[in-house]
């Protein structure tokens, strides 16, 4: 085990960064990873993923950037929130004066922002620690610019990224490690994760092996647009809807721009987060809209039937989710030992009632749920846990034929590339395609498309089998944790490429150190 290590949780909403290794370890007397909280007011929280652009030299982020969106409008101030949802799209922001940036150097900012946190934080206090590289988790339908994207953040905030690992992955090794039975204590069990935070939906089916010495991922699945934020974004509407019929101002809609705009958006957060433990919040906005002068205030009550109404939609798509997860895996809710809750939209009951009617009593909720996937990346970077590939990975000719490139087993890291030669087998003139597939787990020699392909343009002018084109391609791992795959004809000098990012990660918990 390392001395030191960190992992990040890097959040739409919040983000957090947890240590572990021997000295944290011996120095704490603890068994377990150490959440480097930031303390607040209300008691130790995440950071929230906020950046402020204004007047001061450098930008603000986390709590003190949050905090002042109510405060501050108009001209020389920008708040940028849910930058992580702008990532691997290469657009720029709009910050001020102006000026714009790149969605990844935003990205940069929140980084910067954890490791001085972390280097400076008084739990680690005497151990001079230099959070220079740390593992950082991704949700599981994160693309590869998406991927390139946080690692430049990462660079651009002075770390090196040791792997990418899966959100909910992360989450099931933070809940359930021991320091001294690492994972065994759960050998031969199923966990089902169900992340569920501001951004994204993420399920994770895994298991550990018989014998305790692996963790790996069976099958995942999740979405976008159906979390936390886009819950917000319903409140608001509802609450814009009742306000104009009560206050009958001759307008279809309101557009709230700078100040009031954000402070609806953390008042309407704050009543739903309210809405998980009350049965109803009062949700108030002073000086929410003015018209000709005259100031409107805001006040509303939303009881939790009707916020649940709000989101049944959301409800019945994550459901589907789960049991996509499970038809993939080819097992069924009764063989799930373990069904673990992560993520603050976990935290409304109307979604713990919907996995209770699948799974029981084996519905529970993550030890500290906000820095449970954190603290799985800090122990995989402690314990220099490397990810491999689970589920072999082919390519299926024209002649139905697979052909397997990735194979199971393969570590997920930078290594020299492979290179193989097909031969075009389809008569028809113009592209040959290498369709990819994959495979089963141990012994399983189904394979299932990933619905993904690449076009190689070939010779247009065939006469005969004797001018069917050979194409060449060669695969590799990417630094982000992706199968690259470039291919040509050997008629046309023209490459093409393709990445495949839906790669179901294991960890070998022995004879990594």
């Amino acid at each position: 085990m390392k001395p030191i290590a960190f992992g990040i949780d890097f959040g739409t909403t919040n983000s957090i960064v947890a240590a572990w290794g021997e000295r944290v370890k011996q120095a704490r007397q603890t068994t377990e990873p150490l959440a480097l909280w930031n303390d607040t007011p209300n008691g130790p929280r995440p950071h929230p993923s906020v950046v402020w652009y204004g007047p001061h030299t450098e930008p603000k982020v986390g709590a003190q950037a949050r905090e002042n969106m109510q405060t501050f409008d108009g001209m020389g101030h920008a708040f940028i929130r849910s930058i992580k949802r702008r990532l691997g799209r290469g657009e720029e922001v709009e910050i001020v004066g102006g000026q714009r940036k790149p969605a990844w150097e935003v990205a940069a900012e929140i980084f910067s922002h954890l490791k001085r946190d972390a280097e400076q934080h008084p739990s680690l206090a005497g151990f001079a620690t230099n959070l220079a590289s740390c593992v950082v988790t991704i949700p599981v339908n994160y693309t590869g610019r998406q991927r390139r994207d946080i690692r430049r953040a990462l660079e651009r905030a002075g770390m090196r990224l040791e792997c990418f690992l899966h959100e909910p992955f992360a989450a099931l090794v933070g809940h359930f490690y021991d320091s001294e039975t690492k994972l065994k204590h759960i050998k031969g069990d199923r966990v089902l994760v169900f992340d569920w935070g501001g951004g994204t939906l993420d399920v994770c089916l895994a298991e550990v092996s018989e014998d305790g010495k692996y963790i790996y991922e069976t099958a995942h699945d999740g979405i976008e647009d159906r979390a936390g934020d886009d819950f917000d974004k319903k409140i608001m509407s509802i609450l814009k809807r009742r306000f104009l019929a009560q206050t009958k101002l001759p307008l279809d809609d309101i557009e709230l721009k700078g100040a009031a705009s954000d402070r609806f958006w953390i008042r309407s957060e704050l009543g739903k987060i309210e809405l998980s433990s009350s049965q109803q919040a009062e949700i108030e906005v002073p000086n929410f809209f003015e018209l000709m002068g005259k100031p409107f205030d805001l006040r509303e009550m939303m009881t939790r039937e009707q916020f649940q109404e709000v989101i049944e939609e959301e409800l019945l798509a994550a459901e589907q989710c789960v049991l996509r997860c499970l038809k993939h895996a080819r097992i069924t809710a009764g063989l799930v030992d373990h069904v673990l809750m992560v993520g603050g939209t976990s935290n409304i009951p109307a979604v713990r009632h919907m996995l209770e009617r699948h799974f029981g009593s084996r519905v529970k909720v993550a030890k500290e749920p906000d820095a449970a996937i954190a603290r799985g990346a800090a122990v995989v970077a402690a314990e220099g846990w490397e990810p491999y590939n689970v589920r072999p990975i082919a390519v299926q000719l024209a002649d139905d034929t697979f052909f397997t490139v990735l194979k199971a087993g393969t570590p997920l890291k930078p290594a020299e590339s492979r290179k193989f030669t097909f031969f075009c087998v389809d008569p028809r003139p113009a592209t040959a395609n290498l369709f990819f597939f994959e495979g089963g787990i141990a012994g399983d020699h189904n394979f299932s498309s990933l619905d993904t392909y690449l076009s190689v343009p070939t010779n247009p002018e065939i006469d005969g089998i004797e001018y069917l084109d050979r194409i060449v391609a060669t695969f590799e791992i990417t630094e982000d944790t992706t199968l690259r795959c470039r291919a040509q004809s050997g008629s046309i000098d023209k490459v093409e490429e393709q990445e495949i990012h839906d790669i179901c990660f294991g960890l070998k918990l022995e004879g990594n150190q």
